[in-house]
């Protein structure tokens, strides 16, 4: 009996083809990275009323958050959108199947890590930020194997 080569086999992907877990991981950084660069830019924009903003919203955190936004200064939030446009542009490469866009993504990743260290004085990364950033760099790296 002839083995038909039209019916995929379970689990596996056919070359030139993104697999599924590799189209979720890029829709996830899609909206994350795209909603915390809306979010930066805004802040960055709004720089001059954030303070008195935090400090009317009554969030119990709001002494910190003040004092994160303004020891980060405006450069940060800036810098910031525009490292997750990068993330942004790294996983649309990705899911044209670019390899070149894991190295993008994860360049931008590992210097946001970094750049609250550098511009924020007494900042801690906090562990959750480190353990989704290499969750999602080590996903993205086995389905590399699917890019060309």
């Amino acid at each position: 009996m002839e083995e038909n080569q039209d019916i995929p086999k379970p689990g596996v992907t056919k070359p030139g083809t993104r697999p599924p877990t590799l189209s979720l991981l890029c829709i996830l950084t899609f909206i994350g990275s795209l909603g915390s660069a809306m979010s930066s830019f805004f802040i960055a924009l709004a720089y001059n009323i954030m303070p008195e903003a935090i400090v009317q919203s009554g969030i119990p955190e709001a002494e910190q958050m003040l004092a994160l936004v303004q020891t980060a200064g405006r450069n940060f939030f800036i810098l910031f959108g525009g490292l997750n446009l990068v993330s942004f542009a790294g996983a649309l490469m990705m899911w044209k199947l670019n390899k070149k866009g894991f190295h993008v993504y994860t360049l931008a990743q590992l210097l946001m890590l970094t750049l609250p260290l550098l511009m924020i004085n007494g900042y801690r990364s906090p562990w959750s930020s480190l353990l989704l950033t290499t969750t999602f760099i080590f996903a993205y790296a086995i389905n590399t194997r699917f890019m060309k």
